[in-house]
């Protein structure tokens, strides 16, 4: 299913822009270093990484020491961007699916790094890392991250964060912001996970994705459950006492979730999967509606 079509782009590329203006996604914030000099002027090099522009390359200096090496600009922060995105079996659940709004946050974000020249990677994770995207910079490489996204579908065993985290931290890789994209069902817990990422010096972001249908079950008498994930079932009969005590605990959930980011400074933002596009875009784009030139209605010709 596509996620992008060409008009939802090029609205996402005209909320980028008003989200900017605004102090842009929290979900992306970051001190950006200011570097001696003015203007245009050269303040440094580092080594060329794969993804980088290679309008950026210093070809004098490479002729020079036959070695490729990218300016650095006053003003220019370099960093890394990284996109942990669930693609475990749980995240089809949902009405709509929970992955096809996981993949379109994922684009949205990724678009605006892009835009911003942050070296952008991405990957997605079940048990582990099941997938992975080659470092990206500069916007004219937004095709490659659609093509990317669209390619993934909701696959795999149970969700085991702290082992997909594990295999993140161990490639050579510079740390940065880690955007994790996730319903978080993981038997295991989250907490681990995003405790290694905090501990090799990452600062991991957290869309917590919720379908509100899970707090809203109704379901009474004998079921046949199955974990969608483990594929295993349980026979069990469902009373009210059950639904109240179940939907209890879900809410215990979401405020563990929400006072563990609280508790660690780490941003957090829930999103109900029934949300509306434009509204879920605001909020990860940091737009406030009211400070909008309408950038998300049609276009008007004026003669």
């Amino acid at each position: 299913m596509p996620i992008f079509s060409p008009q939802l782009l090029k609205r996402t590329e005209l909320l980028s822009l008003s989200a900017a203006r605004t102090g842009g996604s929290p979900l992306l914030a970051a001190v950006r270093k200011k570097l001696p000099g003015g203007g245009t002027e050269v303040t440094g090099h580092r080594d060329y990484s794969p993804g980088d522009d290679f309008h950026a390359i210093d070809w004098t200096h490479c002729a020079r020491r036959d070695e490729l090496r990218i300016k650095l600009f006053e003003g220019q922060s370099d960093r890394d961007v990284h996109l942990l995105l669930d693609c475990s079996p749980s995240m089809g659940l949902g009405h709509p699916a929970k992955f096809q709004l996981a993949r379109q946050i994922a684009a949205v974000l990724g678009y605006v790094s892009l835009m911003n020249l942050d070296r952008l990677i991405v990957a997605a994770f079940s048990d582990g890392l099941v997938a992975d995207l080659p470092p990206l910079r500069h916007a004219s490489r937004i095709l490659r991250l659609l093509r990317f996204l669209e390619e993934l579908s909701p696959r795999g065993p149970k969700t085991n964060l702290l082992r997909a985290v594990e295999m993140f931290v161990r490639r050579p890789q510079r740390s940065g912001p880690v955007v994790v994209i996730s319903d978080l069902y993981d038997p295991n817990g989250f907490q681990r996970g995003f405790d290694l990422l905090r501990f090799y010096g990452y600062d991991p972001r957290l869309v917590h994705l919720v379908d509100p249908s899970d707090a809203a079950s109704a379901l009474l008498g004998d079921m046949d459950l199955i974990d969608v994930e483990s594929q295993t079932g349980m026979k069990v009969t469902i009373t009210e006492r059950t639904v109240r005590r179940y939907r209890a605990l879900v809410a215990e959930f979401h405020n563990a979730v929400r006072e563990y980011c609280r508790r660690r400074g780490i941003v957090y933002m829930p999103i109900p999967c029934d949300m509306a596009e434009d509204e879920v875009f605001l909020r990860v784009l940091g737009c406030r509606r009211d400070r909008l030139a309408s950038p998300l209605q049609p276009a008007v010709a004026v003669s």
